[in-house]
């Protein structure tokens, strides 16, 4: 499945186009982690990011409806 890791921050949404394929959401959950602790290591900047994992694209779009959404995963 492909999962997108939108990162959302003090300044919004930034949303992820382009996804990653894993095989399972725990396998996103595990990248999600990945991505926040290499988001903590740029100090303050990212400070208060959360990841979300969600198996669709864009956030709020109107095909969300039949889609689950994991996130958020993990918090920086």
């Amino acid at each position: 499945m492909r999962y997108f890791f939108h990162i959302v921050d003090k300044y919004g949404l930034s949303p992820d186009g382009i996804g990653c394929e894993l095989a399972d959401q725990d396998a996103a959950i595990l990248y999600a982690r990945r991505i926040a602790a290499e988001l903590a290591k740029a100090g303050e900047f990212f400070r208060f990011s959360v990841v979300l994992v969600a198996l669709i694209a864009v956030p709020g779009a109107s095909s969300n409806r039949n889609q689950s959404m994991a996130g958020p995963v993990a918090a920086t």
